[in-house]
């Protein structure tokens, strides 16, 4: 038992002490990190690579306005990789799951009684809602809920892609 801890421990010395058996692999490419780390929210110290390669842009590209393009996030879902243009919105952000209305949805009922929305300057703009709130009477209320994926995030706002 001791000679197996002072060989481990020589081991250990010789590597400058990183650990011979605990080194974290990297990745430079997307597509095999999210293959080797299989769900992720969003890329850790193991990818080390471009931190948005070119082709993750192509779904949004708009041939009309080809540079208008706001920032892109990606992560990790299965294995694959997903994307997300954040179009002056947090709309990469996992959704807001509180069903308890604010002050300020209470505020904004009181003055637009049955109103069919309420407006997202209202609701607030830190991440996405998983509700769409309206007024019912002057009390604000669930209209409807957004799909979300599994991780929490809105699911039409994340696409598949690989690389060409």
């Amino acid at each position: 038992m001791r000679s197996s801890f002072t060989i481990v421990a020589c081991l250990a010395i010789l590597s400058g002490g990183t650990g011979v058996f605990a080194q974290t692999p990297s990745f430079t490419d997307p597509q095999a990190y999210c293959r080797a780390v299989g769900t992720i929210d969003e890329p850790d110290q193991q990818f080390t690579g471009d931190k948005t390669p070119g082709w993750m842009a192509a779904p949004f590209v708009n041939p009309q306005y080809p540079r208008a393009l706001y920032g892109i996030s990606w992560r990790c879902m299965g294995g694959s990789v997903l994307v997300c243009q954040n179009a002056q919105s947090p709309s990469c952000l996992k959704a807001d799951t509180d069903q308890t209305p604010s002050a300020a949805m209470s505020e904004f009922c009181r003055g637009n009684v049955n109103s069919q929305v309420i407006p997202r300057v209202v609701t607030g703009t830190e991440r996405m809602l998983a509700y769409n709130w309206i007024c019912r009477g002057t009390a604000p209320a669930i209209a409807r809920a957004t799909r979300l994926d599994a991780r929490g995030f809105v699911a039409a706002d994340w696409k598949a892609v690989s690389a060409p």
